[in-house]
């Protein structure tokens, strides 16, 4: 080979091998900073890099279909988290034809649950939660998912590097099915918090018809302090469910089969301390808004993917169960 061919020829390899390398490179940034084994029945959804910058705080949806080719009855989840993470939601829509390319935006405000319909939901570094024996979700193979993930970087929450979520769905044998479990977004859009003062917010929501709790907690903003929810019936209040005074990452509390079987109904009040010379009202933004907001999850449903919402505004509870 002619001199100026062969050095055609390694100038050729060398671009070659630079370009792999800084591909190489790319994807490596691009690799979660956190890591789980994925299951061995079941499947794994990684969210990030989602983007923080230094004082603020981001809230996105991550548009992707299940990576599983065949349906999944799942028993057990893990949510893991990387960065000041406020909330880490999953979402299906309702209309199951629905087919978004996968991508991210921003989406500041709750989703549209006209449209979509709560799985999951954590406020935790980790959630590792195992229901109860014959107890799961329903997923189906390839369906059209929306991962809301809200970091913050502000002093209260902080966010280094970039926010990340991984969800681990485990499986089980859809034969030892014995009830599919639904998912409770409770919202109250009342919320007011004047200036100096120590002030509550209370809602109470009635089912469409009893049901067995699975798990529940509770979330609001910075001037949060306390969080209780309590069985109620229509019209008196019963049986303590949920007690957590603070802040950051509010229990997750697990009901162990037949610990809260056939509750009518919920109340649930936020309790805040505001010092200082501003009044805050609901919204999505923890410097600016508050929230008082419940998580709930329940069996049995009346199909396999049900979604309940109890929504209160201008003092008016509207609740509404979606197949």
């Amino acid at each position: 080979m002619p001199a100026a061919r062969r050095v055609f020829a390694c100038a050729l390899a060398l671009s070659l091998v630079l370009a792999l390398a800084g591909d190489a490179a790319a994807k490596a940034k691009k690799r979660a900073p956190i890591r789980m084994s994925k299951p061995a029945r079941g499947a794994q959804i990684v969210v990030g890099p989602i983007k923080v910058p230094k004082g603020s705080e981001v809230t996105e949806c991550t548009y992707m279909k299940l990576p599983s080719r065949k349906d999944l009855a799942v028993n057990k989840v893990k949510i893991k988290v990387n960065g000041g993470s406020h909330h880490i939601h999953l979402y299906r829509p309702h209309d199951r034809t629905l087919s978004i390319e996968n991508g991210h935006e921003t989406c500041n405000f709750a989703l549209d649950f006209d449209v979509w319909q709560l799985i999951l939901g954590s406020q935790s570094v980790l959630l590792n939660w195992k229901l109860p024996d014959g107890i799961a979700f329903h997923f189906t193979a390839r369906e059209q998912l929306a991962a809301q993930t809200h970091f913050v970087d502000n002093g209260a929450l902080s966010t280094p590097a970039d926010g990340w979520a991984i969800y681990n769905l485990y499986a089980i044998p859809e034969r030892k099915v014995t009830s599919y479990a639904g998912a409770l977004f409770g919202q109250d859009k009342d919320v007011v918090v004047p200036a100096h003062s120590i002030a509550t917010a209370t809602t109470r929501c009635v089912f469409d018809r009893p049901v067995d709790l699975l798990a529940l907690t509770g979330h609001y903003h910075f001037r949060g302090v306390k969080f209780t929810a309590h069985v109620w019936d229509g019209e008196k209040t019963g049986t303590p469910l949920y007690e957590y005074h603070g802040y950051d990452e509010p229990t997750f509390r697990r009901f162990a089969a037949g610990e809260q079987a056939q509750i009518p109904g919920i109340e649930w009040t936020c309790t805040y301390e505001n010092d200082t010379d501003r009044d805050y009202t609901f919204g999505p933004f923890t410097d600016d808004n508050e929230h008082c907001n419940l998580f709930a999850f329940y069996y049995p449903t009346l199909s396999k993917q049900e979604f309940m919402t109890c929504v209160q505004q201008d003092s008016r509870v509207t609740v509404t169960v979606r197949h």
